[in-house]
């Protein structure tokens, strides 16, 4: 796969270890070429593939996961994210489904789409246009609303995913059924700012209650992991309007379940937008995160009597 062959590339360059080379950021350098070239040789590879019957959910040979693939997307990413979900398509293990949600305000029809995106239709995948704009929400509102009982793996818009990225999480659900599982994790500290959690690499770990999953590594919810404020519009959307991923930790905390890291925290080969907006920087650098930590903070603190970001391991 030609996706796997750069994602190879890109992320053996942070295990340059040469004081030289790293002195004259040779590592960095060559990074950003292999970033660039990707983005230019994978959606060339990509469209001369589009009838291959082995990149389609109608492909009854793949092995199959009885798990719904969920992603949202807005305007100034539209025009790329059928690349992302191409990469979806290439998946060892075929998810059930592959959804995404747009809002009306948005996309006021679905004819006014790229017909790259529309094309994805005969593949197997699934547009659907919501009202109103729950944001970075909508990967996952709409279909536990439709379906409560649903299991789901939520993925960003803007990567190329390596082929093996749902079996890496299906696998490590096979062995913790009842535990969320992400590729990519922080520990959860609350006496420190956002920027200062760490984030896990190496080993995977146990089922553990102090890690944040965030969805630009793919996190797989097992049926019944979240509660019932995940789906509650009103409330995350007054409280933590733009941070889904410290949302939906609390709802599992909150939900007595844990979260597994597989130890498959690579380093992300993005999908280049010239319009893109990165809510990571966004978050990180204006400290979004810290001041919608302690929002939400507050709010269970008053109406649940829980600190929802004081946890253990355990």
């Amino acid at each position: 796969m030609i996706i796997d062959k750069f994602h190879c590339w890109y992320n053996a360059t942070f295990a340059i270890k040469n004081r030289v080379f790293n002195s004259l950021k040779v590592p960095a350098i060559l990074r950003l070429v292999i970033l660039s070239i990707a983005n230019v040789v994978i959606p060339m590879v990509i469209s001369t593939q589009t009838k291959n019957p082995n990149f389609s959910l109608k492909n009854n040979n793949k092995v199959r996961a009885d798990f719904v693939v969920s992603l949202t997307s807005f305007p100034n990413r539209i025009g790329k994210i059928h690349l992302v979900i191409e990469s979806i398509l290439r998946q060892s293990y075929r998810p059930s489904q592959v959804i995404l949600w747009l809002s009306k305000e948005q996309f006021a029809s679905i004819d006014e789409l790229p017909i790259k995106l529309l094309k994805l239709r005969s593949r197997g995948l699934t547009i659907k246009l919501t009202e109103g704009d729950l944001r970075s929400y909508k990967k996952y509102y709409f279909l536990l609303e439709q379906n409560p009982k649903a299991a789901f793996i939520i993925v960003d818009d803007d990567v190329f995913y390596k082929s093996t990225l749902l079996s890496e999480l299906i696998d490590v659900h096979k062995q913790y059924p009842n535990a969320i599982v992400a590729n990519r994790c922080a520990i959860i500290n609350g006496d420190q700012q956002y920027t200062n959690w760490r984030g896990l690499r190496g080993a995977a770990t146990n089922p553990r209650f102090d890690l944040l999953p965030t969805g630009c590594g793919g996190v797989l919810y097992p049926s019944g992991s979240l509660s019932s404020e995940a789906v509650d519009s009103n409330l995350f959307t007054e409280v933590c309007g733009d941070a889904d991923d410290i949302w939906l930790s609390c709802c599992a905390f909150l939900n007595n379940t844990p979260t597994v890291y597989t130890g498959h925290n690579d380093y992300i080969l993005g999908v280049h937008s010239s319009q893109n907006i990165h809510l990571h920087t966004k978050n990180v650098g204006q400290s979004n995160n810290d001041i919608r930590i302690a929002a939400v903070r507050e709010y269970f603190q008053v109406n649940r009597g829980v600190d929802v970001f004081k946890r253990t391991k355990c």
